[in-house]
């Protein structure tokens, strides 16, 4: 009797029935949407950085922007500036004049600072995960 009612239908009556029965079994890892890159955001360490180097009557001055990749650290950036701000400074006053006259130094600087400013951070007990970089938009020396 199975054989004498599915003898009746024709391919043209199965094949809805085949589309619906493949996309249910179909993976679901094909409709899954892909994650929205994270939020970039910059940090503008106000007010600009004055400090006496290393040799006497030299000083930098410097305007440096933290980008931060996500939300969750901008309140915690905001909350220890004083003490990022005091690392820095710290880590500037070590410099020479000698020392940032090329790219390539200025290059270094950068690095170093954005250790300086991670090494706060864990001392503060603060994931720097979302610290993407740092970037100096003016640096001056006398």
């Amino acid at each position: 009797m199975f054989v004498i009612i599915c003898a009746s239908f024709t391919l043209e009556t199965f094949m809805p029935i085949l589309m619906l029965l493949s996309l249910l079994l179909m993976p679901t890892y094909l409709f899954a949407e892909e994650e929205a890159p994270p939020v970039i955001q910059y940090v503008d360490m106000k007010p600009d950085f004055i400090v006496n180097l290393a040799a006497p009557k030299t000083y930098m001055r410097a305007k440096l922007q933290l980008m931060i990749k996500g939300n969750k650290l901008l309140p915690e950036i905001t909350k220890n500036m004083p003490a990022i701000r005091h690392s820095l400074l710290l880590y500037f006053g070590d410099l020479r004049a000698q020392d940032l006259q090329t790219s390539e130094q200025r290059e270094v600087l950068r690095t170093g600072s954005l250790q300086v400013i991670k090494a706060t951070l864990k001392k503060c007990f603060i994931d720097d995960e979302e610290l993407g970089d740092v970037f100096f938009t003016e640096i001056l020396v006398q």
